[in-house]
């Protein structure tokens, strides 16, 4: 509900916008913004990110933040593991302006997650718990346009965006178990499950839409 409302507005702003807005040179006068971000297919639609930037003329620098708890669940052979994920990203950006919307941006984030995780083997009813940590550093690239009103209304758009694992690491600790369950196989549920939130973290981006203000 949030992800649909946030981009219907955006998509009515987007048409002013584009006829009207001076931003290279709101860009210029400016020397602060912030906002939010949410996507038709975006990592930042799990960890629901604030940003906080230093706009310019040509380069935009700035820091962002998001964390948020899902739920998650994998299956290995007869073993499924799932677990509630505390899950933070932090990450540092930089937009290339080309003219007066147009952009690229550049960004290195890191995403790190903790939670306990219960692994059942549906054979035999067994069971498992244990901690499973993930951190991942990934690199993301795009195309997109920005439009900055002199009010100060910012909207952007990343048309399209992609990103690499730079690296990953998975940690699993077992911790109890009762019934019949081999161990081992649990905690290969656990890790494989923790490389799935890794993998996921650097989803390309589909019309990642931000909204804020600058001044």
């Amino acid at each position: 509900m949030r992800k649909s409302f946030f981009i219907l507005i955006s998509l009515c702003f987007l048409p002013v916008l584009a006829l009207g807005a001076d931003s290279k040179g709101n860009r210029k006068d400016n020397v602060i913004s912030f906002g939010t971000s949410s996507g038709l297919i975006s990592w930042a639609n799990v960890t629901n990110p604030i940003y906080i930037a230093l706009p310019g003329e040509d380069w935009t620098i700035g820091l962002e933040y998001g964390s948020k708890t899902i739920s998650m669940d994998e299956t290995t052979s007869s073993i499924k593991s799932t677990g509630s994920f505390n899950i933070t990203d932090t990450g540092l950006f930089a937009r290339y302006y080309y003219g007066n919307s147009f952009n690229s941006i550049l960004a290195l984030n890191s995403t790190t997650s903790e939670m306990t995780v219960t692994s059942t083997n549906a054979s035999t009813g067994g069971s498992a718990t244990g901690k499973l940590s993930t951190s991942a550093m990934r690199f993301t690239t795009g195309i997109g346009n920005e439009w900055t009103m002199d009010w100060g209304l910012q909207i952007g758009v990343d048309w399209l965006t992609g990103s690499a694992l730079l690296s990953q690491s998975v940690s699993a600790t077992m911790s109890d178990s009762s019934g019949t369950i081999d161990t081992n196989e649990a905690k290969t549920s656990m890790e494989n499950l923790g490389t799935l939130v890794n993998v996921l973290s650097s989803i390309p981006g589909i019309m990642v839409f931000r909204i804020g203000f600058s001044f």
